[in-house]
């Protein structure tokens, strides 16, 4: 299944910069909008982002929008210094809305940030543990996923492949696995190559539940046009480790609105990826 993230402005019609209303316009407002993606073979619709201080009646709108188009849900969250039941407290309006036969949904997060990278680990764990558990306790269909991230100059630690993945096989639980940003991986790789592989780990690839595909061309989260990503290599070593979840495209209209419009960047990207993916089933055929 191919997914899109979407942000709460788009998906509400209240857009926040000129290059998602660009987005919007194009199509005749988000319910077009989600239509139309459904045309081009889009399944699912990620949520990004719901942050500790989203309003519920934004969560439960967004979510609602997506489920009306004959859409999946994912969710794109914040990993914060939260309880469990207060963390769930700010996806549970979307999660609240889901029909009984709706598939697993992802929530992904990124690491911790508190400035050592000995607490940022210790806080992950800590976290990723307690929603784990509790979630399991209160039976949501819901999986967790740490995204690997770009290397930053202002020192997030848990960042590459090795990393997300020896977190999550210490949190150690089912219902907790990795998000594979190919994006962010490529873009570390042509930044820091001498300390980047091109190819994550097979065990990163083995506990992946989520991904997030975007190309980049100076920046991240833009289209995949050609030379932007080694998107064929990515896919096929994914697939070969068992993968079978959503491809989800991250993209950010507001990085690339000027070069490509942002309808053109969306649809460009889907129809590339569904190429790549339906030969990788011939291939495997």
């Amino acid at each position: 299944m191919i997914g899109i993230s979407l942000s709460p402005g788009v998906l509400t019609d209240n857009p926040n910069q000129e290059a998602d209303k660009r987005l919007l316009d194009a199509y005749g407002g988000s319910r077009a909008l989600l239509r139309g993606f459904r045309a081009l073979g889009v399944g699912s619709i990620e949520l990004r982002a719901v942050r500790p201080d989203t309003p519920r009646e934004m969560t439960a709108a967004c979510a609602r929008a997506v489920l009306d188009a004959g859409l999946c849900l994912t969710i794109h969250a914040t990993l914060a210094e939260l309880s469990a039941r207060a963390f769930f407290a700010t996806v549970a309006p979307a999660l609240e809305l889901l029909p009984a036969d709706h598939p697993t949904v992802p929530i992904t997060v990124h690491s911790a940030r508190t400035g050592s990278a000995t607490l940022d680990r210790a806080a992950t764990i800590r976290l990723l543990r307690l929603w784990g558990e509790y979630a399991e306790r209160k039976r949501m269909n819901v999986v967790l996923a740490l995204e690997n991230n770009r290397i930053h100059v202002s020192g997030l630690s848990i960042v590459e492949c090795d990393g997300v993945m020896a977190t999550v096989r210490e949190v150690g639980r089912p219902n907790v696995g990795c998000c594979f940003d190919f994006g962010h991986l490529y873009s570390n790789f042509l930044t820091y190559p001498e300390c980047t592989p091109f190819l994550p780990p097979d065990g990163f690839l083995q506990a992946a539940v989520h991904t997030h595909i975007h190309g980049v061309k100076g920046i991240t989260h833009y289209p995949l046009l050609d030379g932007c990503l080694p998107l064929e290599d990515y896919l096929r070593h994914l697939r070969a480790a068992g993968y079978r979840g959503i491809y989800n495209l991250e993209l950010e209209s507001g990085r690339f609105w000027r070069e490509i419009e942002p309808r053109e960047g969306f649809e460009l990207s889907v129809e590339r990826l569904k190429s790549c993916l339906a030969e990788l089933e011939e291939n495997r055929e």
